[in-house]
């Protein structure tokens, strides 16, 4: 069956048509390549570019730093906390040990309901004041860590809007600064009718061919509506790229079984 649309098809679109009880019925179909996951990248925080490794087109790994902020300031914020944190914990294991000592004055009637109250209140103080500079110092280690935007997973580069020395400021909602997509997988995306996707089930090994070479994928998804100004459905199939280098649109062939 393939053979005959190799013999067939025009260069480039492998298309194989059977005649079937004298309807024509496609077994290939064309497609185009879209990226699997493309994301736009920012920070939360806010702050001055001071250095920019990404390019466009650039291959990156799965934590490199794309776009680097000023960190000095993040670093300070850090240490502050930091140090707060310790002075709250030597506040806060007096407080206990102060508690314990007026439960024990209390207990050998010494110590006035009231007095021990005072004590217990002051040490559930100094508690709610160490786990809040606690909490503090996991903000500012985590605003030290949004200074640097990271590639989140193996990826292309494909945007980088950023610039060396521009302010950062996310009043509404995060900059986008660097935009990247999967390095390691792609969907191709055909439309088909309602008689072509109806033996099809999500999860199906289905073939993809680009450029000559074979890549086999997974059925990723079946339209439940057609395409918009369209009677068709459109199929989605994840392949690996197995070290090639494809872009978005270009054409592919989904060889269905």
């Amino acid at each position: 069956m393939h053979n005959q649309s190799n013999s067939i098809a025009a260069p480039g679109w492998a298309v194989l048509l059977l005649l079937i009880s004298g309807q024509l019925m496609a077994a290939d179909y064309e497609a185009q390549l879209e990226w699997e996951r493309r994301v736009e990248l920012g920070t939360p925080v806010q702050g001055v570019i001071t250095e920019v490794r990404a390019q466009t087109g650039q291959r990156v790994g799965a934590g490199d730093i794309l776009v680097q902020l000023d960190e000095r300031g993040f670093k300070a914020d850090v240490g502050k906390a930091h140090t707060r944190l310790q002075s709250l914990e030597a506040v806060r294991e007096e407080a206990r040990r102060e508690r314990d000592r007026a439960e024990e004055l209390y207990d050998r009637t010494v110590l006035s309901d009231h007095e021990l109250q005072i004590a217990s209140n002051e040490a559930k103080q100094a508690e709610a004041d160490y786990a809040a500079a606690r909490a503090a110092l996991v903000h500012a280690r985590l605003n030290l860590e949004y200074s640097a935007v990271r590639a989140p997973f193996d990826a292309l580069v494909i945007d980088v809007p950023a610039a060396q020395g521009q302010t950062v400021i996310n009043d509404l909602q995060p900059v986008t600064l660097v935009t990247v997509a999967d390095a390691n997988s792609m969907v191709a995306r055909a439309e088909l009718t309602e008689e072509q996707i109806d033996p099809l089930e999500v999860g199906q090994t289905v073939t993809v061919k680009v450029n000559d070479k074979r890549h086999e994928g997974k059925l990723k998804s079946i339209g439940l509506e057609p395409a918009k100004g369209s009677d068709r459905y459109t199929v989605a199939v994840s392949f690996a790229m197995e070290g090639e280098r494809y872009r978005v649109g270009q054409t592919a062939t989904i060889e269905l079984p």
